[in-house]
């Protein structure tokens, strides 16, 4: 047992002894809670969360390769040297890969098109009319012909897998969907595989509104999409679970707070802010509480294949018994946690409305800065599948994103280490709150 250990028992058996002497109320949790917390910020080390995200930055962490195996031997490593016992849970998946060449023709059509793959597009080579169908609503196909057609659509009502489903539902036998205005076309997916999808490619708004403007003849205008090489693999990914015990048993000892990341990448992205910044912060919140004497278990969990549609989240829920999820009151979720040109720090749930977590932090962040943070919308990272179970859970994340997002110049020289530690502070000292002995308000 390390000395920090030993101090934090010796306080609580004076504490214990004092109330027992004493004919006054029994001493409150609080000034125990407050140690904690004093205790714990002073063993937080930025420098460490840093030193996290060197090494997980040396290669991107795709899911399913090597090179994610290798982040999560070095988390089980850095996790065991802290004293934890690591249960590795593997799991397979379907694996895309990208294709390895697409083309788009259209007849007649003198500008030039650079048109871009979604990730889960399907291979095909589709030539037929194309044909102007709105936003790619399903109602947008009433009153058009699409059958064995390529549809063209705007992205702007809905998402992208939804707007190809619906295109095949219609029997279009491809579809171009060209983006907003502004809008990067080359870091997209259409979330996951599905049975019903078409040949998709995307343009930009200017080459999808060029090639509407080439529509408007009198003459139905031809055009020719190619897709080569995508496919789906079998693949495996893991998740690694460490546990911190509770050290007292109380009514609320059986209750589970758990805190998380995802420690993949995406291709020819080191990864620094998405996600080794959240990653390092939960590898530091395990090493920083492991000896913070608590009431309620502690789980810390590192998801791998978040980035091709939360499977290791969503295999992890699935996984819980049934009194595991009874028992975990709520789910810390550290995304992209430490660009330096990000914006402002958020908290985000499903449906945008306060639970435990957000509560909890909440009340730690006004601590910490006097004055409130914003509660967000949002379902696009690893506490989407928790929520769903009906289990309270926040996303944490600097938003607006940066702009070299899911690109390779996501590097570690873009890292703030002020706002890993404002982050780390804030979910540590939440967790701390929730896991003392004392009912709460929450």
């Amino acid at each position: 047992m390390s000395s920090f250990r030993w101090i934090f028992m010796a306080l609580l058996l004076f504490s214990t002894l004092l109330s027992a002497c004493s004919p006054q109320e029994p001493m409150s949790e609080t000034p125990r809670l407050e140690h904690s917390v004093t205790a714990f910020f002073e063993e937080l080390d930025a420098e460490n969360m840093f030193t996290s995200i060197e090494e997980l930055t040396k290669e991107p962490r795709l899911t399913g390769t090597e090179s994610e195996k290798q982040a999560a031997s070095f988390l089980a490593d850095q996790l065991e040297s802290y004293g934890y016992t690591v249960n590795v849970q593997s799991f397979e998946f379907e694996k895309y890969r990208a294709p390895t060449s697409l083309r788009l023709m259209v007849d007649g059509f003198n500008g030039t098109l650079s048109p871009a793959a979604f990730q889960f597009s399907v291979s095909g080579q589709v030539t037929g009319e194309i044909v102007e169908a709105g936003f790619g609503l399903e109602s947008d196909y009433n009153d058009i012909d699409v059958a064995g057609k390529i549809a063209i659509v705007a992205a702007e009502r809905t998402s992208f897998h939804e707007l190809v489903r619906n295109a095949g539902h219609a029997g279009a036998a491809a579809i171009i969907i060209y983006f907003p205005k502004g809008y990067p076309i080359n870091r997209w997916s259409l979330g996951k595989h599905d049975n019903a999808f078409i040949p998709a490619l995307a343009l930009s708004y200017n080459e999808g509104r060029a090639v509407l403007d080439h529509m408007k003849t009198d003459v139905p205008i031809k055009g020719t999409v190619t897709i080569e090489g995508s496919r789906i693999d079998k693949a495996e990914s893991q998740n690694l679970i460490a546990l911190k015990q509770p050290d007292f048993k109380t009514a609320k000892s059986k209750e589970i707070i758990t805190i998380g990341a995802h420690y993949d990448s995406v291709q020819q992205a080191p990864g620094a802010s998405d996600n080794a910044s959240g990653t390092a912060v939960v590898l530091e919140l395990a090493r920083a509480l492991r000896d913070v004497p608590t009431h309620k278990e502690i789980r810390f969990l590192f998801f791998g294949a978040e980035e091709v549609g939360l499977l290791g989240s969503e295999y992890y829920v699935s996984t819980l018994s049934k009194k595991d999820s009874k028992h975990s009151v709520a789910m810390f979720n550290l995304d992209m946690v430490g660009s330096s040109d990000a914006g402002k720090l958020a908290i985000q749930t499903v449906d945008g409305t306060a639970n435990t977590v957000t509560k909890a932090a909440s009340k730690a962040y006004e601590e910490l800065h006097g004055h409130s943070v914003s509660i967000d919308t949002g379902a696009r990272s690893d506490h989407t599948p928790f929520q769903k179970a009906g289990i309270d859970a926040a996303l944490f994340i600097y938003y607006p994103l940066e702009e070299w997002y899911h690109s390779p110049d996501d590097t570690i020289d873009k890292i703030s280490k002020e706002k890993l530690l404002n982050v780390a502070k804030i979910v540590g000292k939440s967790a701390l709150e929730l896991t003392a002995s004392h009912n709460t308000d929450y």
